[in-house]
């Protein structure tokens, strides 16, 4: 009879932490959702990126598809001065003001483009 009890409460405490994974993980892409117009900070990327982030120059990189997280991290990587190399001074003058709130919104535009 304790072993039935047990099972009974190991599988209702399983059923729980699968339903609340499955509701985190949905609130996180609801987060991450591409916004139906593009972040005003993301303008100034348009002219060597292009407008939906597949450039026209071959030496620029292609942002489209790329991972937010990924887009996120570099741009934080050019606004610290950590990535060197290649037009790094460029994209240090270009996103060092951006806010944290800028970053995250054009690194979900670029990376939500399809």
């Amino acid at each position: 009879m304790m072993m039935r009890s047990f099972a009974h409460t190991a599988s209702f405490t399983a059923a729980i932490m699968i339903a609340w994974s499955a509701f985190s993980v949905t609130d996180a892409k609801a987060d991450d959702a591409k916004p139906d117009a593009m972040p005003t900070a993301a303008s100034q990327c348009l002219s060597c990126h292009g407008t939906n982030g597949n450039p026209a120059l071959k030496d620029v990189p292609i942002l489209l598809g790329q991972q937010p997280l990924y887009l996120e991290n570099a741009i934080r990587a050019y606004q610290e001065g950590r990535r060197t190399g290649g037009q790094a001074l460029v994209m240090h003058e270009i996103v060092k003001d951006l806010s944290d709130a800028d970053i995250k919104a054009i690194a979900i535009w670029f990376g939500g483009t399809q």
